[in-house]
Protein backbone atom coordinates (compact mmCIF):
# COMPACT_ATOMS: atom_id res chain seq x y z
CA UNK A 1 0.00 0.00 0.00
CA UNK A 2 1.23 3.49 -0.88
CA UNK A 3 -0.18 6.90 0.11
CA UNK A 4 0.46 10.18 -1.73
CA UNK A 5 -0.62 13.73 -0.95
CA UNK A 6 -1.22 15.86 -4.04
CA UNK A 7 -1.89 19.62 -3.92
CA UNK A 8 -3.59 21.37 -6.82
CA UNK A 9 -4.91 24.92 -7.22
CA UNK A 10 -7.36 24.36 -10.07
CA UNK A 11 -8.72 21.96 -12.64
CA UNK A 12 -9.78 19.52 -9.93
CA UNK A 13 -12.54 17.95 -12.02
CA UNK A 14 -10.13 17.11 -14.84
CA UNK A 15 -7.68 15.42 -12.48
CA UNK A 16 -10.59 13.56 -10.88
CA UNK A 17 -11.62 12.30 -14.32
CA UNK A 18 -8.04 11.33 -15.14
CA UNK A 19 -7.80 9.29 -11.91
CA UNK A 20 -11.12 7.57 -12.55
CA UNK A 21 -10.04 6.64 -16.07
CA UNK A 22 -6.77 5.30 -14.71
CA UNK A 23 -8.57 3.25 -12.05
CA UNK A 24 -10.79 1.64 -14.67
CA UNK A 25 -7.73 0.38 -16.57
CA UNK A 26 -6.00 -1.25 -13.59
CA UNK A 27 -5.96 -4.95 -12.82
CA UNK A 28 -5.69 -6.14 -9.20
CA UNK A 29 -4.72 -2.63 -8.11
CA UNK A 30 -7.05 -0.35 -6.18
CA UNK A 31 -6.74 3.42 -6.49
CA UNK A 32 -8.73 5.36 -3.89
CA UNK A 33 -8.77 9.13 -3.51
CA UNK A 34 -10.33 11.80 -1.34
CA UNK A 35 -10.26 15.59 -1.67
CA UNK A 36 -9.77 18.11 1.15
CA UNK A 37 -10.21 21.87 0.71
CA UNK A 38 -7.07 23.90 1.54
CA UNK A 39 -8.44 27.40 0.95
CA UNK A 40 -6.25 29.63 -1.25
CA UNK A 41 -3.77 26.78 -1.67
CA UNK A 42 -6.40 24.85 -3.62
CA UNK A 43 -7.26 21.28 -2.70
CA UNK A 44 -5.29 18.41 -1.25
CA UNK A 45 -5.83 14.95 -2.66
CA UNK A 46 -5.26 11.90 -0.49
CA UNK A 47 -4.35 9.17 -2.93
CA UNK A 48 -4.17 5.56 -1.78
CA UNK A 49 -2.80 2.80 -3.99
CA UNK A 50 -2.99 -0.77 -2.80
CA UNK A 51 -2.56 -4.19 -4.35
CA UNK A 52 -3.20 -7.81 -3.16
CA UNK A 53 -0.88 -9.17 -0.47
CA UNK A 54 -0.12 -12.15 -2.67
CA UNK A 55 1.14 -9.99 -5.53
CA UNK A 56 4.80 -9.95 -6.47
CA UNK A 57 7.23 -7.18 -5.51
CA UNK A 58 5.58 -3.85 -6.24
CA UNK A 59 8.53 -1.53 -5.62
CA UNK A 60 8.18 1.56 -7.81
CA UNK A 61 4.81 0.55 -9.29
CA UNK A 62 2.84 3.21 -7.39
CA UNK A 63 5.28 5.97 -8.31
CA UNK A 64 5.26 4.93 -11.96
CA UNK A 65 1.47 4.81 -12.04
CA UNK A 66 1.02 8.27 -10.47
CA UNK A 67 3.76 9.74 -12.67
CA UNK A 68 2.01 8.50 -15.80
CA UNK A 69 -1.40 9.83 -14.73
CA UNK A 70 -0.12 13.25 -13.67
CA UNK A 71 2.09 13.73 -16.75
CA UNK A 72 -0.97 13.19 -18.93
CA UNK A 73 -2.94 15.56 -16.74
CA UNK A 74 -0.28 18.28 -17.10
CA UNK A 75 0.21 17.99 -20.87
CA UNK A 76 -3.43 17.38 -21.81
CA UNK A 77 -5.64 18.95 -19.13
CA UNK A 78 -3.66 21.62 -17.29
CA UNK A 79 -1.87 22.85 -20.42
CA UNK A 80 -4.67 25.22 -21.43
CA UNK A 81 -4.54 26.95 -18.04
CA UNK A 82 -0.77 27.28 -18.32
CA UNK A 83 -1.14 28.86 -21.76
CA UNK A 84 -3.64 31.34 -20.36
CA UNK A 85 -1.24 32.23 -17.54
CA UNK A 86 1.65 32.82 -19.94
CA UNK A 87 -0.49 34.91 -22.26
CA UNK A 88 -1.92 37.02 -19.44
CA UNK A 89 1.51 37.60 -17.88
CA UNK A 90 3.53 38.31 -21.07
CA UNK A 91 0.86 39.96 -23.21
CA UNK A 92 -1.33 41.72 -20.64
CA UNK A 93 -1.97 44.63 -23.02
CA UNK A 94 -4.22 42.57 -25.31
CA UNK A 95 -7.96 42.88 -24.76
CA UNK A 96 -9.91 39.88 -23.51
CA UNK A 97 -11.37 39.04 -26.93
CA UNK A 98 -7.91 39.31 -28.48
CA UNK A 99 -6.44 36.92 -25.91
CA UNK A 100 -9.24 34.46 -26.63
CA UNK A 101 -8.45 34.62 -30.35
CA UNK A 102 -4.73 34.07 -29.64
CA UNK A 103 -5.49 31.10 -27.38
CA UNK A 104 -7.71 29.61 -30.05
CA UNK A 105 -4.88 29.92 -32.56
CA UNK A 106 -2.41 28.34 -30.11
CA UNK A 107 -4.77 25.38 -29.61
CA UNK A 108 -5.06 24.90 -33.37
CA UNK A 109 -1.28 24.95 -33.71
CA UNK A 110 -0.95 22.36 -30.93
CA UNK A 111 -3.27 20.04 -32.85
CA UNK A 112 -0.87 20.00 -35.81
CA UNK A 113 1.56 17.13 -36.24
CA UNK A 114 4.96 18.68 -35.32
CA UNK A 115 3.77 20.26 -32.07
CA UNK A 116 1.63 17.27 -31.23
CA UNK A 117 4.69 15.00 -31.41
CA UNK A 118 6.70 17.39 -29.24
CA UNK A 119 3.94 17.35 -26.62
CA UNK A 120 4.02 13.55 -26.57
CA UNK A 121 7.79 13.67 -26.07
CA UNK A 122 7.40 16.16 -23.22
CA UNK A 123 4.79 13.89 -21.63
CA UNK A 124 7.35 11.09 -21.46
CA UNK A 125 10.03 13.42 -20.06
CA UNK A 126 7.64 14.78 -17.42
CA UNK A 127 6.62 11.27 -16.41
CA UNK A 128 10.29 10.33 -15.81
CA UNK A 129 10.93 13.48 -13.74
CA UNK A 130 7.81 12.88 -11.67
CA UNK A 131 8.83 9.29 -11.09
CA UNK A 132 12.30 10.34 -9.92
CA UNK A 133 10.77 12.91 -7.56
CA UNK A 134 8.19 10.53 -6.10
CA UNK A 135 10.82 7.91 -5.35
CA UNK A 136 11.89 10.10 -2.44
CA UNK A 137 8.70 12.02 -1.65
CA UNK A 138 5.13 11.12 -0.80
CA UNK A 139 3.72 14.60 -1.42
CA UNK A 140 3.54 16.70 -4.57
CA UNK A 141 2.45 20.27 -5.27
CA UNK A 142 1.65 19.87 -8.95
CA UNK A 143 1.81 23.50 -10.06
CA UNK A 144 4.88 24.13 -7.91
CA UNK A 145 6.54 21.12 -9.55
CA UNK A 146 5.79 22.63 -12.98
CA UNK A 147 7.33 25.99 -12.05
CA UNK A 148 10.51 24.66 -10.43
CA UNK A 149 11.09 21.30 -12.14
CA UNK A 150 9.70 21.85 -15.66
CA UNK A 151 11.15 25.17 -16.91
CA UNK A 152 11.82 23.69 -20.34
CA UNK A 153 8.17 22.73 -20.70
CA UNK A 154 7.06 26.23 -19.73
CA UNK A 155 9.55 27.61 -22.25
CA UNK A 156 7.97 25.39 -24.92
CA UNK A 157 4.49 26.69 -24.05
CA UNK A 158 5.80 30.27 -24.08
CA UNK A 159 7.16 29.68 -27.58
CA UNK A 160 3.75 28.40 -28.68
CA UNK A 161 2.09 31.54 -27.29
CA UNK A 162 4.67 33.76 -29.00
CA UNK A 163 4.00 32.07 -32.34
CA UNK A 164 0.25 32.43 -31.84
CA UNK A 165 0.63 36.14 -31.07
CA UNK A 166 2.72 36.63 -34.20
CA UNK A 167 0.15 34.73 -36.26
CA UNK A 168 -2.69 36.78 -34.79
CA UNK A 169 -0.96 40.08 -35.58
CA UNK A 170 -0.16 38.90 -39.11
CA UNK A 171 -3.79 37.95 -39.66
CA UNK A 172 -4.90 41.29 -38.23
CA UNK A 173 -2.64 43.15 -40.67
CA UNK A 174 -3.95 40.96 -43.48
CA UNK A 175 -7.57 41.78 -42.63
CA UNK A 176 -6.73 45.48 -42.62
CA UNK A 177 -4.99 45.10 -45.98
CA UNK A 178 -8.08 43.39 -47.41
CA UNK A 179 -10.39 46.04 -45.92
CA UNK A 180 -8.45 48.87 -47.52
CA UNK A 181 -8.30 47.17 -50.92
CA UNK A 182 -12.02 46.43 -50.78
CA UNK A 183 -12.72 50.09 -50.01
CA UNK A 184 -10.45 51.18 -52.86
CA UNK A 185 -12.20 48.76 -55.25
CA UNK A 186 -15.59 50.27 -54.45
CA UNK A 187 -14.23 53.71 -55.40
CA UNK A 188 -12.89 52.54 -58.78
CA UNK A 189 -14.62 52.57 -62.14
CA UNK A 190 -14.28 49.20 -63.95
CA UNK A 191 -11.67 49.30 -66.73
CA UNK A 192 -12.51 45.87 -68.16
CA UNK A 193 -15.57 43.61 -68.15
CA UNK A 194 -14.02 40.15 -67.66
CA UNK A 195 -10.61 38.82 -66.67
CA UNK A 196 -9.50 35.19 -66.91
CA UNK A 197 -6.96 34.24 -64.27
CA UNK A 198 -4.92 31.05 -64.63
CA UNK A 199 -1.46 29.64 -63.90
CA UNK A 200 1.10 28.64 -66.52
CA UNK A 201 3.46 25.67 -66.49
CA UNK A 202 6.03 27.67 -64.48
CA UNK A 203 3.51 28.47 -61.77
CA UNK A 204 3.18 32.11 -62.84
CA UNK A 205 -0.12 33.94 -63.00
CA UNK A 206 -1.54 34.46 -66.46
CA UNK A 207 -4.13 37.18 -67.07
CA UNK A 208 -6.34 37.31 -70.15
CA UNK A 209 -9.38 39.16 -71.43
CA UNK A 210 -12.73 37.59 -72.35
CA UNK A 211 -11.19 36.20 -75.58
CA UNK A 212 -8.26 34.59 -73.72
CA UNK A 213 -5.92 37.19 -75.15
CA UNK A 214 -2.99 37.73 -72.84
CA UNK A 215 -2.86 40.97 -70.87
CA UNK A 216 0.30 42.43 -69.40
CA UNK A 217 -0.76 43.89 -66.02
CA UNK A 218 2.10 46.39 -66.22
CA UNK A 219 0.06 48.13 -68.90
CA UNK A 220 -2.40 49.07 -66.14
CA UNK A 221 0.00 50.20 -63.43
CA UNK A 222 3.74 50.60 -63.02
CA UNK A 223 4.29 47.32 -61.18
CA UNK A 224 7.33 45.12 -61.68
CA UNK A 225 6.78 41.53 -60.64
CA UNK A 226 10.51 40.85 -60.94
CA UNK A 227 11.13 42.99 -57.86
CA UNK A 228 9.22 40.57 -55.61
CA UNK A 229 11.12 37.49 -54.52
CA UNK A 230 8.74 35.91 -52.01
CA UNK A 231 5.56 34.12 -53.04
CA UNK A 232 3.42 36.15 -50.63
CA UNK A 233 4.72 39.41 -52.12
CA UNK A 234 4.05 38.09 -55.60
CA UNK A 235 0.46 37.25 -54.65
CA UNK A 236 -0.12 40.59 -52.93
CA UNK A 237 1.10 42.61 -55.89
CA UNK A 238 -1.13 40.64 -58.26
CA UNK A 239 -4.15 41.30 -56.03
CA UNK A 240 -3.27 45.00 -55.93
CA UNK A 241 -3.05 45.11 -59.72
CA UNK A 242 -6.45 43.48 -60.12
CA UNK A 243 -7.96 45.94 -57.67
CA UNK A 244 -6.46 48.86 -59.62
CA UNK A 245 -8.21 47.61 -62.78
CA UNK A 246 -11.46 46.85 -60.93
CA UNK A 247 -12.86 44.29 -63.41
CA UNK A 248 -16.58 43.70 -63.36
CA UNK A 249 -15.92 39.95 -63.19
CA UNK A 250 -12.96 37.64 -62.60
CA UNK A 251 -13.04 34.02 -63.72
CA UNK A 252 -10.64 31.73 -61.87
CA UNK A 253 -9.59 28.58 -63.67
CA UNK A 254 -9.06 25.22 -62.03
CA UNK A 255 -5.28 25.41 -61.68
CA UNK A 256 -5.26 28.64 -59.65
CA UNK A 257 -6.66 27.45 -56.30
CA UNK A 258 -4.25 24.50 -55.76
CA UNK A 259 -1.24 26.70 -56.51
CA UNK A 260 -2.27 29.94 -54.80
CA UNK A 261 -4.96 29.27 -52.15
CA UNK A 262 -4.01 32.37 -50.15
CA UNK A 263 -4.38 34.67 -53.17
CA UNK A 264 -7.74 33.09 -54.02
CA UNK A 265 -8.95 33.65 -50.46
CA UNK A 266 -7.88 37.30 -50.65
CA UNK A 267 -9.61 37.80 -53.99
CA UNK A 268 -12.79 36.24 -52.61
CA UNK A 269 -12.83 38.62 -49.67
CA UNK A 270 -12.23 41.66 -51.84
CA UNK A 271 -14.25 40.96 -54.99
CA UNK A 272 -17.09 38.94 -53.49
CA UNK A 273 -19.66 38.02 -56.15
CA UNK A 274 -17.53 39.46 -58.91
CA UNK A 275 -15.27 36.45 -58.53
CA UNK A 276 -16.29 32.99 -59.78
CA UNK A 277 -14.70 29.73 -60.89
CA UNK A 278 -15.01 28.41 -64.39
CA UNK A 279 -17.57 25.62 -64.67
CA UNK A 280 -15.02 23.03 -65.78
CA UNK A 281 -14.44 24.82 -69.07
CA UNK A 282 -13.02 23.08 -72.14
CA UNK A 283 -9.52 24.35 -71.37
CA UNK A 284 -9.58 22.92 -67.87
CA UNK A 285 -11.16 19.63 -69.04
CA UNK A 286 -8.34 19.19 -71.48
CA UNK A 287 -5.92 19.79 -68.62
CA UNK A 288 -4.27 22.60 -70.47
CA UNK A 289 -2.19 24.39 -67.89
CA UNK A 290 -1.20 27.26 -70.14
CA UNK A 291 -4.57 28.75 -71.06
CA UNK A 292 -3.59 32.04 -72.65
CA UNK A 293 -1.38 33.09 -75.50
CA UNK A 294 0.35 36.34 -76.35
CA UNK A 295 0.02 35.97 -80.14
CA UNK A 296 -3.29 34.29 -80.76
CA UNK A 297 -6.79 33.95 -79.33
CA UNK A 298 -8.02 30.62 -77.98
CA UNK A 299 -11.50 29.52 -79.09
Amino acid sequence: MKIFLLILKRSFALLQRRLEQGSACLNNIQLCHNWRDCGKAGKMLYLLIQWPQTAADRTGVAESLISSLISKFITCDLRDYLLQDLLRYNYFYFRKEEREAILSLARRNLAKEPLQQRQETFQEVIARRLNDYLQGHDHLNIEGFIIFRLPDYLKELKSIIDDAVEGYLTEKEYREFVRLLKYFLEMQQPKIDLIHLSVDERGQFQIADQHFKKIDPREWEEFDLDDYDGESDYEDILVSMLVSVAPRQIMLHQNVLPRYPRAVDTLRRIFGRRLFFCDNCINCRQDRIHLVSSDQTNP
